[in-house]
């Protein structure tokens, strides 16, 4: 749940790999190259607006800067690995300025690829050696799916300055027409836009980037329930036990005691 312009992302300067269960974020971005592993299930994947269904043996491949999301309806195990540019020395070069040609590749006969994403996700290795089989797995990946110069998106620059603007004043009144106004938009462009791109609506996307600000405060234990509620946005203490409980599916004080 506890996702959205994720700048944590882009300051650990290390590659890092871990099986995850039933894998939902909501929308974010980084610079950070991140790939996601389908070993049993299937997983919703967004990239950029396009959605898409992906299942075992298969890799979500996101550059840097594409916009992602994911969602689990029933079941999915899968590896997740995040690769700064700085853990890619060789490829650095190439990947400030260039994307994968294929956002979602079938890595069925490419065996040394889940090879090296389970040996990954093992655990217990250096920094230096998983940094290295992580250049290794996108060395592969340049070889087999190829790359495409980086191309200008008006649409995608506004939904990374969008997001980032909802994460900066997640504490704020965030109604959809004062911020669609805000970027210039009326309310109903603004809403075919966010919809699209994000793939959810404007609303579910605010109550869930609130519930996650709360969910971090709670886990430091510090604060009384009426400030976290408004610090991370709600207008009343009614509404915050409501949005969390059906965001979270617990309320805060459950989360709170945990």
């Amino acid at each position: 749940m506890e996702r959205y312009y994720e700048l944590k992302r882009d300051e650990t300067p290390r590659t890092q790999a871990w099986y995850s269960i039933n894998n939902a974020f909501i929308a974010h971005f980084h610079s950070t190259i991140e790939l996601i592993y389908v070993l049993e299930g299937e997983i919703c994947a967004m990239q950029d607006g396009v959605t898409r269904w992906v299942g075992p043996q298969h890799l979500i491949v996101n550059s840097s800067y594409v916009l992602h999301a994911y969602h689990t309806p029933s079941y999915s195990r899968v590896i997740v690995i995040t690769l700064p540019l700085s853990a890619l020395p060789s490829l650095r070069a190439q990947l400030n300025h260039h994307s994968f040609l294929e956002s979602v590749v079938d890595v069925s006969d490419m065996p040394e690829a889940s090879a090296l994403a389970c040996l990954m996700a093992q655990g217990g290795h250096g920094e230096r050696f998983v940094n290295s089989l992580g250049e290794a797995l996108v060395a592969l990946l340049v070889e087999r799916v190829g790359l495409k110069p980086s191309e200008a998106d008006a649409e995608g620059d506004l939904m990374r300055r969008i997001l980032s603007y909802l994460q900066q004043n997640v504490s704020a009144p965030l109604s959809l027409r004062a911020v669609a106004a805000h970027f210039g938009y009326s309310a109903g462009r603004f809403s075919h836009i966010f919809n699209r791109r994000v793939g959810c609506t404007f609303p579910r996307y605010v109550n869930t980037l609130r519930c996650s600000a709360a969910r971090r405060m709670l886990a430091q234990g510090v604060m009384p329930l009426t400030d976290v509620a408004a610090a991370s946005g709600f207008s009343s203490m009614r509404t915050f036990h409501r949005v969390y409980k059906q965001v979270t599916g617990q309320t805060p004080r459950a989360e709170e005691t945990s």
